[in-house]
């Protein structure tokens, strides 16, 4: 009987010391899965901070890639751009870059150059890039189709041949590529040879009051250097930007920024779709 009883005795007593083995790697186990649960973001939470930060960047139109790096070593880099001319305002904008050492990029739609042929041949002798902006700026009939793209851009592309000879290769399209310039847009677009540019900072300057886009501007300017990324600034050619243009290109130059135009060498800042993009007609 006492060799009965010991025997059952060892027997719960090794029971025990597994059920307690047991129980010591279950809470290990539990430990690692709380401490890493704790530590690494869910994907459902980074979905959502990168479609909160998306969101932000498109207020500012910072949505495309930043390839280009403003710190380069001959000095801080700005890309100016100006849409929709030549103007009765883009003579005053000349002038204020000349003052300025500074060069600058306009993208200029064909009805305008045929209106002004002789405003956008004193671009082109001053030194700045020109690129195509289309014929209508009118999201309705310009993304229409891809070819009614393409022929916008190709007209355009005539207008500023027959004035200037140079056949440019840069283009813009109204109101930047997202959301309708679709991937067969831009397939058109590419086998035609054009470089898609959009921008990484928005002046809002047909918006803002009086002169206020200069300091919406200067402060996203601040923002971006911080990332090593060169500004590419939208702007417009219009007598509001012009007026208030030399506070601007001031500030830029005490701050060290070279002012200098596109050309086909600049790797282009283009925004990302991130699955947004779709045709005009969709819903």
């Amino acid at each position: 009987m006492a060799l009965k009883r010991k025997s059952q005795w060892i027997k719960r007593l090794k029971r025990k010391k597994i059920i307690s083995l047991g129980l010591l790697l279950v809470t290990i186990f539990l430990s690692f899965f709380l401490i890493s649960t704790v530590t690494s973001p869910s994907p459902v939470k980074e979905v959502e901070k990168f479609v909160k930060n998306d969101a932000a960047k498109r207020k500012t139109g910072k949505l495309e890639s930043l390839p280009t790096n403003s710190k380069r070593a001959d000095g801080k880099v700005v890309y100016l751009t100006f849409d929709d001319g030549p103007s009765s305002a883009t003579d005053d904008i000349l002038e204020t870059l000349k003052k300025h050492d500074a060069k600058a990029t306009f993208f200029m739609l064909s009805p305008h150059m045929e209106e002004r042929p002789n405003v956008v041949k004193q671009v082109v002798k001053e030194g700045h890039g020109v690129g195509i902006h289309g014929v209508t700026h009118d999201v309705n009939r310009f993304y229409l189709s891809k070819q009614t793209a393409l022929s916008e851009m190709n007209e355009a592309q005539k207008a500023l041949e027959s004035i200037t000879g140079i056949h440019s290769v840069l283009i813009r399209t109204p109101y930047g590529s997202v959301p309708y310039l679709t991937k067969p847009f831009r397939e058109a677009l590419n086998a035609q040879g054009y470089e898609l540019w959009d921008w990484n900072i928005d002046s809002n300057d047909w918006d803002l009051p009086e002169g206020e886009y200069v300091e919406n501007l200067i402060e996203q300017i601040q923002s971006l250097e911080g990332n090593d990324a060169t500004p590419v600034v939208l702007l417009h050619d219009q007598s509001k930007t012009a007026k208030y243009l030399p506070e601007l290109l001031s500030y830029l130059t005490k701050q060290g920024f070279l002012m200098k135009k596109i050309d086909a060498s600049v790797e282009p800042v283009q925004f990302n779709c991130y699955d947004r993009c779709h045709r005009l007609d969709a819903s």
